[in-house]
């Protein structure tokens, strides 16, 4: 399987691992603005991967999204997917396998209002899952960058 990463993602990690990691401390950083603590927060890989399972679990529940789902995606390809690339924003030593955002997306045709119905789920998936606020909002804010090729319509 070949590996695409988005560029803003590639230079953003690129720059976090320019930083080098400390004694100690894992070999993959964070995104630059995340706490090293991050991938703790969300109870390391196995907590990512229930966080994405409960996103999913609220986007499928959702009218104004779940369609663009059941339309467009493999929802067990797209649980793999955003577990890896959910770790790796976090600071997990994981390789991302999709698609860059912007591939992945530019069919689509998303509105904002689909976007946020997504980010709400995210949310949604936070409180769940027992993470608290703080620590759902470092990952958001990580992400938030995306909306631009993201959100097509």
């Amino acid at each position: 399987m070949k590996v695409i990463k988005s560029a803003a993602l590639a230079a953003t990690l690129m720059l976090a691992c320019a930083h080098g990691a400390q004694a100690g401390e894992q070999k993959t950083r964070p995104i630059l603005g995340i706490s090293s603590s991050a991938l703790a927060a969300f109870g390391g890989a196995a907590g990512v991967h229930n966080w994405v399972e409960s996103l999913f679990y609220y986007i499928m529940l959702d009218n104004r999204i779940n369609w663009i789902f059941k339309e467009f995606g493999n929802v067990e390809r797209q649980i793999m997917l955003n577990t890896q690339l959910e770790q790796l924003v976090l600071g997990g030593a994981v390789e991302y396998q999709g698609a860059s955002m912007a591939a992945a997306h530019a069919d689509l045709g998303i509105t904002m209002a689909q976007f946020n119905a997504v980010v709400e789920a995210a949310y949604n998936a936070c409180e769940r899952n027992n993470i608290s606020y703080y620590a759902c909002n470092q990952l958001i804010n990580a992400l938030a960058p995306f909306t631009a090729v993201i959100v097509t319509r």
